[in-house]
């Protein structure tokens, strides 16, 4: 939408001394939702450190996790890997031994750290 002169006259004496008359306040009120968005890129406003160490917010830390491969071996000789995860190792292998197939019991036969401290 274009303004004519008269509403640029009206809109250019409200900026200047703040009267406002039926011209600028139809300028004013009017829809601004189809102007195009700006093309700045939106900042992050940084409280004044005034001298002192800010520092950013962090994230809170991961829970401890550990990650297996684990081996496991069946009474009647086979084999079985699977992956396990838990916040220690023992449960990262109850995780991994759920994972067996149910027609045997399995013994643990070594496991292999993948991911933890």
């Amino acid at each position: 939408m274009q303004l004519g002169a008269v509403q640029l006259v009206a809109a250019a004496r409200f900026a200047i001394d703040g009267t406002a008359t039926a011209d600028t306040e139809a300028v004013r009120d009017r829809d601004h939702s189809q102007q195009r968005p700006s093309r700045e890129p939106q900042r992050t406003v940084v409280p004044r450190s005034e001298g002192k160490l800010v520092r950013p917010p962090v994230a809170s830390a991961a829970p401890a996790q550990r990650i297996l491969a684990v081996e496991f071996r069946s009474t009647d000789g086979r084999s079985w890997n699977a992956i396990g995860g838990g916040a220690t190792i023992a449960a990262a292998i109850d995780w991994a031994r759920e994972c067996c197939p149910d027609d045997t019991s399995w013994e643990l036969a070594g496991w292999k750290d993948l991911y933890g401290d």
